[in-house]
């Protein structure tokens, strides 16, 4: 009876230890499960929730930033929302008064009115929303970023543009002489009336207007700024140049213009002769201002503008004017239409503001703010009375040359430099197999290709020695005078044809 109670004994004590494991066993197993569970349960962070505020998304160099921001949104994990003000301060200032109930943690402004922008400012900081400012900073705010290009480098560019330009321009153009041509006219060289152009010494521009040559003939090497400019300017000297300001309460504006003026400061050769404002970067009144300062001054040779949207208007006035291939003109911003105008010869440079990296940027701040109110910066800005955490983004110059540097942002810049690559690769074919043989050319009156209907060109020498091509559509059957009368009939007689008053066939004319 013993032996059987100590068998029952050790039977139990074996399965109440069996138990025991088994329990162990299934505990362990379901706390595992349920730290699974609750991984699995643990919400996902939420969205950062960003405002962009922009003066007007409808500006080019806007809608590369939205595009670039809209493509890092996810990798930032922020729920960005856009307000455009469509260039209005009063509805940006109701659009930002309705930041605080969506529950905005950081808000990246582009101001209409900087000088409005620190109320917007302060109201925000109330709301303990986080404010970085692109481009245009209000003077003396307290901002927790500031992100934009370098607008004093904007300035030196265009000035220095400007300098090496007519310093290329000397050595390859001694001593010429221009007259600007009647509305209509193209003008594509400046010979001396003795010397015509000779194979690789075709002056500046071509008939698109694009400067291809050096004076050596040599083609400039590829990837470089090419300063030799389309205009052609006048060998007087100082040359008359006016400047485009923005908006004179916007701080871009006044650092553009303030390093232009600082550059071009004790240059013999320049004169700045107006400084034009356009309060809201507006460039409705460029005409009627271009057109002050021509009926002041006779002339004007030289065009900088703060930004592409004046460039533009001013290079608009003066196509219609007759004046476009006689005034240089640099914008900054590289918008579309302005890196188009640079491919077709109508516009000589522009400064890229690189808005691809300002929207990067301004991210960045804004993500880092929103999470945990500190960002990563590289400089500071005094601003009256504080000092602003900023990333400042570099500039660069942009000519026909290096155009195929903006071809990424517009799509259609690569087509129109291939096709404008083409049509200079025809207007440089050797005198010879472009004009049938090596046909000679006269220093006065029509140039004719013979066997060719469509244009024709046209060499017109003035009294004082002034020399211009002008290439007009079909065949010329006679050519007159519209100036000085009959006084001006008889000097071309004198000349015996050329720019004579009654008829001038080709085949007459003087070789």
């Amino acid at each position: 009876m013993d032996g059987l109670r100590v068998r029952c004994l050790g039977w139990l004590k074996q399965t109440s230890a069996l138990l025991v494991v088994a329990v162990l066993l299934v505990l362990l197993l379901f706390s595992t499960g349920c730290g699974n569970q609750e991984a699995q349960r643990k919400p996902a962070e939420a969205p950062l929730k960003i405002a962009y505020a922009v003066a007007d998304l409808n500006r080019d160099g806007n809608k590369t930033i939205k595009k670039i921001v809209d493509e890092q949104k996810k990798q930032a994990n922020a729920d960005i929302t856009w307000l455009d003000a469509k260039n209005d301060a009063g509805e940006q200032q109701k659009q930002l008064d309705g930041l605080a109930d969506k529950k905005i943690k950081a808000v990246v402004l582009q101001p209409v009115d900087p000088g409005a922008a620190q109320a917007m400012v302060e109201n925000l900081a109330r709301s303990g929303i986080k404010v970085v400012v692109l481009e245009s900073l209000p003077l003396n705010t307290p901002v927790e970023g500031y992100i934009a290009s370098d607008h004093a480098m904007v300035g030196r560019l265009q000035a220095r543009y400007v300098l090496e330009a007519l310093r290329r321009s000397a050595e390859t153009r001694e001593d010429s002489q221009f007259t600007p041509p009647q509305a209509g006219s193209i003008i594509r060289s400046g010979e001396a009336e003795s010397e015509p152009a000779q194979e690789g010494q075709t002056g500046q521009a071509n008939e698109s207007g694009q400067p291809r040559t050096t004076s050596s003939g040599q083609g400039l090497v590829s990837g470089v700024v090419d300063y030799t400019v389309v205009a052609q300017l006048p060998t007087k000297r100082p040359l008359n140049l006016v400047i485009l300001q923005g908006d004179p309460r916007d701080q871009t504006a006044r650092d553009i213009t303030a390093a232009n003026q600082a550059a071009l400061q004790g240059q013999e050769e320049i004169s700045i002769v107006e400084v034009f404002a356009h309060p809201r970067w507006d460039p409705a009144t460029v005409p009627a201002n271009l057109a002050e300062a021509i009926n002041k001054l006779g002339s004007i040779d030289v065009v900088l503008a703060n930004d592409s949207t004046l460039a533009m208007a001013a290079v608009e006035f003066l196509k219609v004017g007759g004046y476009e291939k006689s005034v240089l003109t640099v914008g900054a911003g590289a918008d579309e239409k302005a890196s188009q105008a640079l491919v077709s010869g109508e516009h000589d440079a522009e400064v890229d503001l690189q808005p691809e990296m300002l929207g990067r940027f301004s991210l960045e701040a804004a993500a880092g703010l929103a999470k945990t109110g500190y960002w990563q910066y590289s400089d500071k800005v005094n601003n009256g009375d504080y000092s602003v955490p900023a990333r400042i983004v570099p500039v660069r110059l942009i000519t026909a040359k290096n155009a195929y540097l903006l071809e990424e942002r517009w799509k259609e810049l690569k087509n129109a430099r291939e096709k404008e690559g083409g049509q200079q690769q025809e207007q440089t074919q050797p005198p010879g197999e472009e004009q049938g043989g090596g046909h000679e050319q006269g220093q006065q009156g029509e140039q004719r290709q013979p066997g060719q209907q469509g244009k024709t060109m046209l060499r017109i020498t003035t009294q004082d020695g002034k020399t211009m091509e002008v290439q007009i559509e079909g065949e010329v059957k006679k050519i007159e005078s519209s100036q000085g009368g009959q006084q001006g009939a008889q000097q071309d007689e004198e000349q015996g044809g050329g720019q004579g008053s009654g008829d001038s066939q080709p085949e007459e004319q003087s070789q």
